[in-house]
């Protein structure tokens, strides 16, 4: 069976953004244009359709992913971000291209979170990923549609075909246009 394709204007996505909400919402995986590059998104409480991208993508099982957020409340149930500091500093550079890796805190899923007890959080300024986190109300594990060691896709003709016929959906905006990938800084207190 071939893997529904949607097209979608990013900026204005409409009814497409929920048909991939029940999708997400029902445990699948999404292939979607980020602002970044094209990515693969599931529920980050979901174990297995993490593990299903996992999979998909030929990653080792210590790779974590980020989790995509839609502010800092929904950040704050993932991580500490009680620290005044990491708090201006999110309220300064979130929504964007901005990804933190925090201290996770015991309601995060650990199949999402990196061997040293860390996740990586984002919350991106596109209307999309809003329409979906908004929808979804769950952070979403998010990874760039490519196989392990791979290139990012910036059009979905350069998404592996083994990936696209994988997933749930497609979520197709054409061309995206070059972009730089989200800055990641480690926010941790007493280490380098």
């Amino acid at each position: 069976m071939r893997t529904p394709r949607r097209q979608v204007d990013p900026a204005a996505p409409g009814r497409t953004a929920g048909e991939a909400v029940a999708v997400l919402l029902a445990g699948g995986v999404v292939v979607y244009p980020s602002d970044t590059v094209y990515g693969l998104l599931c529920r980050a409480d979901h174990r297995d359709a993490v593990e299903r991208i996992r999979r998909m993508k030929g990653s080792p099982p210590t790779k974590p992913f980020i989790l995509l957020v839609d502010g800092p409340e929904m950040a704050g149930r993932m991580a500490d971000t009680t620290d005044p500091e990491i708090r201006a500093i999110l309220a300064q550079r979130w929504p964007g291209r901005l990804t933190v890796v925090l201290p996770a805190l015991a309601g995060c899923p650990r199949w999402a979170c990196a061997d040293d007890g860390t996740i990586a959080l984002r919350h991106p300024a596109d209307p999309l990923s809003g329409m979906l986190l908004r929808g979804v109300r769950q952070p979403l594990a998010s990874t760039s549609a490519n196989l392990a060691g791979g290139e990012p896709a910036l059009h979905p003709d350069g998404i592996p075909t083994s990936l696209l016929d994988k997933a749930d959906l497609i979520l197709d905006a054409g061309h995206l246009p070059p972009s730089s990938p989200s800055t990641v800084i480690r926010l941790l207190r007493g280490q380098t």
